[in-house]
């Protein structure tokens, strides 16, 4: 594994961090402000809507499809990679400016669908609030296709770092806004964070003298670059649409249940974004680069070996050291106690599906780097079927509520990485099953002294009577729980230590 993969992930997962934590900060700002009730619920059903058409448009179908045909260009001469790059933002723009045209005529209609529960005055609410993000998709869709662009020429800092600029205009949205506003200041915030992002990149841009122009007329590679594009759509589309067969089954659930699967997603998030959705942006373009070289393998195994590392006991310790980090970050203000609990429980549930999540974005990348992308597509429609059955179940058979629409999601999540993996090892003789497999299990025997560590931590701090004790507590147990883990693998010498040494 060479060094420069250690550090471009690194590079990656600091920017990351920082917006993550951002991130955090801004939802406990939502959450002191307006609790986990019927006005989250609404701010966060019409958020989906431009947040999901982001991931299809950009950081999804078209950047998967984009990346490593400009990647190729890229390596014959600059000139024909701009070239490249002109045609498919000219189509961008003509699709982004439709789509936002599209919801802004039709948001009662796609509040309808995706949140039919819904009635009356949260209707109507959640109607103005979609009308007022739409936007967005416009803005963040630029910004992440730039950001393609920037990450081919090993620049990877400010596309990970945009999103902290956007967590930063909502916290001061809320904080500045919300007593004139309500959750509107939001949506302000939103949009003011959709131009930040977008105008982050710009100098990053010019800092590599690239002349990013719309071009119209489209050549052979670009159209073959927008064909492979459709079955992506379809198959981030499939991701997305399980997302809203959340979002439906939580809306004829109790009030509150969208919010929690907001909330407990959130933490989960911080690790799948920093370490897996990272490392496989950094992958992408170097996988692309390997094609049929021997070098291909080892850069896809010191990926997988790299994520389980970090992963694994992250999950461990969300599931084992949940509630006190709920607790202490979103316990205040409108929050209450019933939010406590019922946030943790979807966390649990979340959590155990982190490391399949992490898996299936590096082994989608694989697909990827070889431009294959019907197979993702065809696997994803058959288990979203899986997951429309299962949290039927888990919600309404075993009256599970919204725990069990996170632990239908982490079992889908396991179901699609299996046939992935197992396609991927038959069709493309790609075998990482067995790497994949005996790295998971030796990284959750490692994450045990994590999850004793956050066993006796969580004892602590709910014996702990102040705000600073407990804070304390928390600080201390993740430290320790970190320590023993690195001191175990640094004695162990396992691999991921020898990697970084090399870095």
């Amino acid at each position: 594994m060479k060094g420069s993969l250690f550090k471009s992930a690194g590079i990656v997962s600091l920017s990351i961090f920082s917006s993550r934590v951002l991130g955090l900060l801004r939802d406990i700002v939502i959450a002191s402000t307006f609790g986990a009730g019927a006005l989250t619920d609404i701010f966060f059903v019409a958020f989906r809507i431009p947040n999901l058409l982001r991931r299809i448009f950009a950081e999804g179908a078209f950047n998967s499809a984009f990346v490593p045909a400009f990647t190729k260009k890229l390596k014959d001469s600059k000139e024909k990679a701009e070239l490249l790059a002109g045609q498919i933002f000219a189509v961008l723009l003509i699709l982004l400016t439709a789509s936002v045209v599209f919801g802004e005529i039709f948001a009662p209609l796609i509040v309808k669908l995706v949140a039919p529960g819904f009635g009356g005055k949260e209707f109507s609410y959640a109607v103005k609030l979609l009308r007022e993000m739409f936007p967005y998709i416009m803005l963040v869709s630029l910004t992440a296709f730039i950001g393609g662009i920037l990450n081919a020429f090993d620049r990877f800092f400010s596309p990970a770092f945009s999103t902290a600029l956007f967590n930063l205009s909502l916290i001061l949205s809320a904080l500045l806004l919300s007593e004139k506003l309500s959750v509107e200041s939001l949506a302000l915030g939103v949009i003011i964070g959709g131009f930040l992002q977008l105008s982050l990149q710009i100098p990053f841009l010019r800092s590599i003298d690239f002349n990013l122009k719309p071009i119209l007329k489209l050549s052979e590679e670009a159209k073959k670059v927008l064909l492979n594009t459709v079955p992506g759509i379809f198959g981030f589309a499939v991701r997305q649409v399980s997302m809203l067969i959340d979002t439906v089954i939580a809306s004829f659930l109790t009030s509150g249940a969208i919010s929690y699967l907001y909330y407990a997603n959130r933490f989960v998030q911080l690790p799948l974004g920093m370490f897996a959705i990272g490392l496989s942006q950094v992958l992408l373009p170097r996988l692309s680069k390997r094609i049929g070289e021997k070098d291909y393998h080892r850069e896809l195994e010191a990926g997988i070996l790299l994520c389980s590392a970090v992963v694994i006991p992250a999950a461990v310790g969300l599931i084992f050291f949940g509630k006190p980090i709920v607790d202490i970050v979103f316990n205040h203000g409108a929050f209450t106690e019933k939010d406590l609990i019922g946030t943790y429980a979807v966390l649990v549930c979340y959590s155990t599906g982190l490391f399949f999540f992490s898996m299936e974005k590096i082994v989608s990348n694989v697909y990827h780097s070889m431009e294959e992308f019907k197979i993702p597509v065809k696997v994803a429609a058959y288990t979203l079927v899986f997951n429309f059955i299962v949290n039927l179940i888990f919600c309404f058979g075993l009256g599970m509520g919204a725990p069990g629409l996170a632990l239908g999601t982490s079992l889908t999540s396991l179901l699609n990485l299996a046939v992935l993996l197992l396609i991927l090892r038959k069709k493309f003789d790609v075998d990482v099953i067995k790497t994949v497999a005996t790295q998971g299990v030796r990284y959750l025997l490692f994450s045990v002294p994590v999850g004793v560590v956050s066993v006796l931590g969580t004892e602590v701090y709910f014996k702990a009577s102040t705000f600073p004790g407990k804070a304390v507590t928390v600080l201390l147990t993740i430290l320790i729980a970190a320590g023993v883990y690195g001191a175990l693998l640094f004695t162990l010498k396992d691999p991921v230590i020898q990697k970084l040494k090399e870095v």
